[in-house]
């Protein structure tokens, strides 16, 4: 063997240390390893141990899923209906089926079924992106997938033939069956995707032979008997959980198949443990730890067995756990999928050993597994010298689907195989050999990384961060958060140098994934679908060409500048702002867009002066110098109601509404300088005026009345939102008195109430005349993409997305201009900046919790995520939130607000004010009275 390191420093042998003895290098490759087991039923398949299992106990319980259940016998005839159908459709020895189902029977069904067929199973979780999913399907070449038709409409797969199990005959006749395949234990029995360092994950091909001698090892390891009941709350695209399902079912065991949802919800997987007695359970320890956020920790323990694995568990951990459920019997599992499951494991005694790291050790090897702690040459380190884990045996699997060349750089010849043709796998793993001959893991010598049990190449979210438009380089670190846990933290640097949005802290992506600066979600949806959908500053024949200039008074964040400076080239943009929280945003949008815009931190009127500006921090929209709450609170009251006319007649709905809008209209008062448009023009240098747009909340006439006759005909068209009838009459004449032909028109939404539009055009040979009656939709044009080189973390959150499972999406962000290097030009990854977990500053007005929920909810948030303050609209995982800190939080939740809140929900609306308007419409259910009519919908007002 050529022993090729890529160990760092922390694997060489301790400088000086002198040559092993013979009798220390005989403990250490040999008294350690002597693990050979001759098993009876070593020579059988995956399938076969369950057909025997199923022949002992054909009606005892093997199978369970939310009320369902299937004997052995009932699995098995179930599994051989299956696999007859499977190689009626060309399912054998090595073929490959793809598995993408939910929990469920069926999926334990579907894997039995292709395996009795001879084929491997290939399975994909519905969790991942789409993306992914495709690549799988591709990259193993799938002719044939297993899948559900919910699935199936909600994911465009790519498969020659598919199987709906959820649909298929179980009750069918047999009909002739077609002679067996002849599987071997040489055969594959599944390939499963793990992270790649290149960018695509890879897949690890295990045969039969590896996963049963696992099997037939872990077993009496772990003193699995007949009758206990298992639990399954992993994915069955990774390999964790096959510490349950397998054993289970070849020991006479019950497998209980967990729904996604209990294992998201403590206090619904507490019940069923409680109910249903679980005795086994293999788990994450952070998943675990999560899920024991609730009110009773200790229901979510199985009875006798708990298996930890996928990262390291702390000693003060076990302790506690020992606590909680004092006659389960713990045990610690190590392994990497490229050597089938699990090839270490440790039993926590009464009394833990003490470790340098603080953790678990690892344990010994299971039987037929060897295992070698090697220095950088390759040579057995010294006891308590780190070393990187190699591991030889049975369990090691046949390599990667497609990858010789990865095949050939991670499974190498054993040289220390007392069997000819052995071979080993690095698994760039650190460990030493503790006093007792046990390992304790010490980290990696490589850049992947364990973050919550999930295996993760940090070059894999590099080179898909890399293909972000914006992106001119990434890197990728495991770093410690405030608590001492690893997250991820994602260094960019940007293609384009002037990156304003990166540190804005109110950040919104809108349905076209551009990001603005934003003060409120709702008003911000609504501006967007106005501008840029509906397109109402388009109507009537308003046109805006290359070159022309826009005059935007009352700009709020700036979208209708942001809109304009995509559908034409070289524009010349005034935009005007009293408002200083929405000026704010405006200048960051504008210098994001790279728009020739002018921002102007001033109102318009018929003089220079100054004057009080009313914000209501909740609705920004209708903030103005002649603003009052209680008018103000009919026009919203209107609008809400207008958009559920069924509810006009329902008092208590009603003043739930009045309620709600009360909160939103709390005001504060700003005095800002007002100028006169014509004031402006002289002094910016304007020489004709293209589109006046006039969004002013009642000041649209003093607006008109702050423009000078000579002025008058610099401008080509307006449009101009009227919120006083008695404006309107006022604004029409002048408009007619400077020789524009004009139009008023109102939104359906808006009836009820005083707010109108007039478009107004004044006829030239250069412009279209006023269009007076226009078909819906006549005006609407295609509006070019964003400039998709303006990152921000939330952007590239989103892109990760719809790539990347969510575990593998960095919770921080940093930009750097360059990255640090060695002294030979590389990338020194050890002189990156710590993220620092500075206190947030306080929230802007307009972006504080204001409810009694929103607030409760944020108080929530904050302490979980270890900040100070969270607005209103802050993302939940832009904060530094993950799928375990979510389980958590949904449990605090639960407890806090007494109402059956879901994962999905805090996935689906993750900042403050979704969730809280969830929260307040479950509250709103499970209130002791009928429902009301368009009660359940309170979560859908907008605000």
């Amino acid at each position: 063997m050529t022993w090729k390191s890529t160990a760092n420093r922390s694997v060489d042998p301790s400088p000086g240390a002198p040559m092993l003895t013979d009798v220390e290098r005989r403990r250490l490759l040999i008294d350690g390893n002597d693990t050979a087991v001759a098993f009876p039923g070593r020579n059988l398949c995956l399938h076969q141990l369950i057909e025997a299992q199923a022949a002992r106990t054909p009606d005892e319980p093997a199978l369970v899923f939310e009320g369902q259940r299937l004997t052995y016998g009932e699995l098995n005839r179930r599994g051989d209906r299956l696999a007859r159908h499977l190689r009626s459709l060309g399912a054998g020895p090595d073929a490959l089926v793809g598995l993408f189902l939910e929990r469920s029977l069926e999926t334990v069904v579907g894997i039995l079924g292709i395996l009795k067929a001879g084929a491997a199973y290939v399975p994909m979780d519905p969790v991942n992106p789409p993306e992914r999913i495709a690549f799988v399907l591709q990259d193993a070449d799938i002719a044939l997938l297993l899948t559900q038709g919910s699935l199936l409409a909600s994911h465009s797969v790519a498969a020659a033939q598919v199987v709906r199990l959820d649909s298929f005959d179980w009750t069918a006749p047999e009909g002739p069956t077609r002679p067996a395949v002849d599987v071997r234990p040489e055969n594959l029995a599944y390939v499963i995707y793990t992270s790649g360092s290149t960018g695509r994950p890879k897949g690890v091909c295990v045969e039969h032979r590896n996963i049963v001698n696992y099997v037939l090892g872990v077993a009496p390891r772990l003193e699995l008997k007949p009758g206990m009941r298992h639990a399954i709350v992993s994915t069955i695209a990774a390999d964790l959980g096959n510490t349950v399902v397998f054993p289970a079912l070849a020991t006479g065991g019950c497998l209980h198949v967990i729904s996604q949802e209990r294992t998201e919800n403590p206090s619904m997987l507490a019940d069923y443990f409680l109910r249903e007695a679980i005795d086994v359970l293999k788990i994450v320890p952070s998943h675990l730890a999560a899920l024991q956020a609730g009110k009773d920790p200790e229901c979510v323990m199985p009875r006798r067995r708990l298996i930890l694995g996928g990262e390291a568990s702390r000693l003060d951990w076990i302790e506690r756990l020992r606590a909680l459920s004092p006659d389960c019997e713990i045990y610690n599992h190590y392994g990497p999928t490229e050597t089938t499951v699990g090839v270490l494991t440790y039993h926590a005694g009464p009394q833990l050993p003490r470790t340098q790291s603080g953790t678990l050790p690892l344990g010994r090897p299971l039987p037929n597994s060897r295992i070698y702690v090697l220095d950088g040459e390759g040579q057995p380190a010294r006891a308590g010298d780190p070393g990187e884990i190699c591991i030889g045996g049975e369990g090691v699997a046949r390599g990667y689907l497609n990858r010789p060349e990865l095949t050939a750089a991670r499974f190498l010849p054993d040289p220390f195989s007392p069997v000819p043709g052995g071979r080993l796998y690095r698994t760039g793993d650190l460990a030493r050999y503790l006093p007792d001959g046990n390992l304790e893991f010490c980290g990696r010598i490589d850049h992947q990384v364990k973050i919550h049990g999930n295996r993760i190449e940090l070059g894999e979210i590099e080179a898909v961060l890399r293909e972000h438009r914006g992106v001119r380089d990434a890197v990728v670190l495991a770093r410690d958060d405030e608590t001492g846990a690893k997250q991820l933290v994602a260094y960019v640097t940007p293609k384009r140098g002037n990156q304003p949005l990166w540190g804005s802290k109110s950040l919104y992506l809108l349905p076209d994934g551009s990001p603005v600066a934003h003060l409120n979600k709702s008003e911000t949806d609504y501006i967007y679908n106005e501008i840029f959908v509906l397109q109402a500053y388009l109507r009537h024949g308003i046109t805006v060409r290359d070159g022309d200039c826009i005059v935007d008074a009352g700009a709020n964040i700036g979208l209708f500048t942001a809109f304009m400076s995509r559908l034409a080239r070289n524009l010349r943009i005034l935009s005007f702002e009293p408002n200083p929280a929405a000026f704010a945003c405006l200048k960051a949008n504008a210098d994001a867009g790279g728009a020739a815009a002018t921002c102007l931190p001033v109102g318009l009127s018929r003089e220079n002066k100054t004057a009080e500006l009313t914000f209501f921090e909740g609705l920004s929209l209708l903030s103005g110098f002649y603003a009052d709450a209680a008018t103000e609170r009919e026009v919203v009251r209107n609008f809400v109601l207008n958009q559920q006319p069924e509810s006009a007649g329902n008092e208590r709905l009603t003043a739930e509404i009045g309620e709600l809008i009360d909160e939103r209209l709390r005001a504060k008062s700003f005095t800002t300088e007002l100028r006169t448009l014509s004031g402006v023009v002289a002094e910016q240098g304007v020489d004709r005026i293209d589109l006046l747009k006039i969004n002013v909340e009642k000041s649209e006439l003093d607006v008109l009345q702050g423009i000078s006759a000579g002025d008058w005909l610099k401008i080509h068209q307006l449009v101009i939102e009227v919120d006083l009838k008695q404006n309107l009459e006022p604004v029409t004449a002048l408009l007619a008195r400077h020789g524009f032909e004009w139009v008023v028109e109102q939104d359906p939404l808006l009836k009820k109430t005083e707010l109108c539009y007039v478009y107004a055009i004044r006829p030239s040979a250069e412009r279209p005349r006023l269009i007076r009656q226009q078909a819906a939709g006549a005006h609407v044009r295609p509006v070019p993409p964003w400039n998709e080189e303006i990152l921000t973390p939330p952007c590239l959150r989103h892109f990760l997305r719809q790539r990347l499972p969510q575990y593998m999406i960095p919770p921080a962000f940093v930009l750097m201009e360059r990255f640090p290097l060695t002294s030979n030009g590389k990338i020194d990854r050890q002189a990156f900046p710590a993220v620092a977990h500075e206190k947030a500053p306080p929230s802007p007005a307009a972006a504080r919790p204001q409810t009694e929920t929103e607030k409760a909810l944020a108080a929530i948030w904050a302490d979980l995520l270890k900040v100070e303050s969270v607005g209103l609209h802050e993302d939940f995982f832009d904060l530094g939130g993950h799928s375990l800190l979510a389980i958590r939080s949904i449990a605090r939740i639960r407890d806090t607000f007494e109402v059956d809140l879901q994962l999905r929900n805090l996935f689906a609306c993750p900042t403050v004010a979704g969730l809280a308007a969830v929260i307040d419409g479950l509250k709103w259910l499970a209130k002791p009275k009928a429902p009301l009519d368009g009660a359940g919908r309170r979560e859908e007002l907008v605000l």
